[in-house]
């Protein structure tokens, strides 16, 4: 009786962790790759270096699609700076925490912020 109660538990605990479903989604991309792309003709003279982020709070849930979120802060950024590119290349993602403003009366709170850096360019 103890080794079919045992063997319910084990089968209950192994479907239930195969079933998962990500907690969150990193983002959602056009085009992306780590690899150099042949024939990807862009104005490299054009070329400006950006930053972009998206940062959630330790010990609260992340939003969704936080990659997503910081590559489109970085171009965002790169166009209110008057680049007129529209794709990130030689780019370079970190995960960092960072003390920012909490939702505890704005103290500072540990923050899990994903960071891209890259070279916003204009295709040809």
């Amino acid at each position: 009786m103890n080794k079919g109660i045992i063997a319910v538990a084990m089968s209950s605990l192994l479907v239930g962790c195969a079933a998962q479903t990500p907690e969150y989604r990193l983002g959602q991309f056009t085009a992306a790759s780590s690899f150099n792309v042949r024939n990807l003709d862009y104005d490299s003279t054009s070329a400006t270096r950006v930053q972009g982020e998206d940062c959630h709070q330790v010990g609260q849930p992340p939003n969704d699609s936080r990659l997503q979120r910081a590559m489109d802060d970085a171009i965002q950024n790169g166009q209110d700076q008057g680049v007129t590119g529209d794709l990130l290349v030689n780019v370079r993602i970190d995960q960092v925490q960072k003390n920012k403003p909490g939702s505890f009366f704005g103290l500072p709170a540990a923050h899990n912020c994903i960071e891209v850096e890259g070279e916003l360019v204009t295709l040809r």
